[in-house]
């Protein structure tokens, strides 16, 4: 990090355009702009001109098999395969007396699974949980969205009923139980980590 006073304008002002600035750099041309307004013409030409740099660039073409081959290397099955519908059908349903509960690795917890996406990671399931079920403590890898249906879910102390909404935010943890019983929609991480050493003292 320089010194202020070794600190130019004319020289950080593109690389702030270009957003290769670390915080305390990009906050410095801020102030700058804040105390002199001439400034920010300047630094609006910049970002000017950084706007139609992808529109200058040649285009170049893409191997055919480019997306083939990334999604082999990372393992995942293609986009097509996992996101588009298949020909001539435009929507997908399960009608509720064919849904396929299947037992989870909890006993008294069962669930659909309504879609499953291996390239963002992330699954929708709809899950059932008996009375008296206490979900093991786990980490979130990315957001989980749940919508209660029926019943009561209790999380951190508070409990939620149908209609209720919970979102947790990635790195979050709990251990969610329920006294009566509970079904619910949920979209959550395939990665979520239910491995943790903790317990629920």
């Amino acid at each position: 990090m320089m010194n202020d006073e070794h600190r130019c304008f004319a020289e950080l002002a593109p690389l702030y355009a270009l957003d290769l600035l670390d915080l305390d750099e990009r906050l410095w041309v801020e102030s700058q702009v804040l105390e002199c307004p001439d400034l920010a013409e300047e630094l609006a030409s910049y970002q000017a001109a950084v706007g139609v740099i992808p529109y200058s660039a040649p285009t170049m073409p893409m191997a055919a098999d480019l997306k083939d081959r990334l999604f082999d290397r990372l393992g995942l099955e293609p986009v097509e395969a996992v996101l588009e519908a298949p020909p001539n059908l435009k929507m997908f349903a399960i009608r509720a007396a064919d849904l396929d509960w299947q037992p989870r690795r909890i006993e008294g917890v069962q669930a659909v699974v309504l879609f499953r996406d291996e390239v963002s990671r992330t699954q929708h399931l709809l899950v059932k949980a008996a009375a008296g079920v206490v979900y093991p403590f786990h980490q979130h890898e990315g957001i989980e969205e749940i919508y209660m249906l029926e019943g009561e879910l209790i999380i951190d102390d508070e409990v939620y009923l149908a209609g209720d909404y919970i979102r947790s935010y990635p790195n979050s943890i709990h251990a969610p139980s329920t006294t009566t019983g509970c079904m619910f929609s949920i979209r959550a991480c395939i990665d979520d980590n239910y491995d943790l050493a903790l317990s629920q003292s």
